[in-house]
């Protein structure tokens, strides 16, 4: 069955058929967007990693800064898409 039922919580169980092929797995997050026809269409969304380090105050302008490893390329790249959401 190719069918899901929406539940009182806003809650749906997707077909096998369709997990099987977005290649989803348990806890992924799914972005989902409506088109002007009502059709529903839904993208998997790339996980996050967290870098090792921590958030830490410097003492002289109070200024919060990550305390961590990280190559020039990707403070370059964390630079220029700084105001970017996660589902663009």
């Amino acid at each position: 069955m190719n069918t899901s039922v929406l539940t009182s919580k806003n809650r749906i169980s997707l077909p096998n058929d369709v997990v099987a092929a977005a290649r989803l797995q348990l806890n992924d997050e799914i972005y989902w967007t409506v088109d002007r026809q009502g059709e529903l269409h839904g993208r998997k969304l790339t996980p996050t990693g967290t870098r090792a380090g921590r958030i830490e105050s410097d003492p002289n302008n109070g200024m919060m800064f990550w305390r961590g490893a990280i190559t020039d390329a990707e403070a370059e790249t964390a630079a220029l898409n700084a105001n970017m959401s996660r589902h663009d």
